[in-house]
């Protein structure tokens, strides 16, 4: 990914708030590399309300670790750590939170539309973008230049039909 070319092109950009195993890795290198190119850019977390730790340590000022998550976003339940945490408070803007259903409507965007097999954490970032979070608030919604970075589609089909069943289309 060229973080250079991010940074330049768009105003805002939508990073999933933490990979499995990684808490948070992800989102804070893309943050010090965009950031360190172009300071104005705005970085955006998105996590699944049943794993919002990185939202809910952003709204109080410290490390928040949940006992429990209930996500179908697997690669997104585990916890912000120690090292990730500090850049993810300085740096990163703000996270939105969306629930299971908007991340498998994105997921279902991914695939009919952009032709893109993605695992629900990867879609985390368009579900966060189409969210009604995110559409409702001044502060994100301003900027006509969105990326979103797009990771992981280590995903079953047949898995993805069947959760593709669990909603109706609109």
């Amino acid at each position: 990914m060229n973080l250079m070319l991010l940074s330049c092109l768009f105003g805002f950009l939508i990073v999933n708030a933490k990979l499995k195993h990684v808490g948070g890795g992800l989102i804070s290198g893309v943050v010090v590399g965009a950031k360190s190119r172009n300071p104005a850019i705005r970085v955006l977390g998105a996590e699944p309300k049943g794993a919002d730790d990185a939202a809910q340590s952003k709204a109080c000022g410290r490390l928040i670790t949940l006992s429990h998550t209930n996500t179908i976003a697997d690669g997104l339940r585990a916890s912000l750590g120690d090292i990730t945490w500090p850049i993810v408070r300085d740096l990163v803007d703000d996270i939105i939170t969306v629930d299971d259903e908007e991340i498998l409507e994105a997921m279902r965007y991914n695939y009919e539309v952009l032709k893109v097999a993605v695992e629900p954490s990867a879609a985390i970032g368009l579900a966060a973008v189409l969210s009604d979070n995110s559409k409702k608030n001044s502060r994100w919604n301003c900027s006509q230049n969105i990326g979103i970075v797009i990771s992981g589609g280590n995903v079953d089909l047949g898995a993805l039909w069947e959760l593709f069943s669990r909603i109706t289309r609109t």
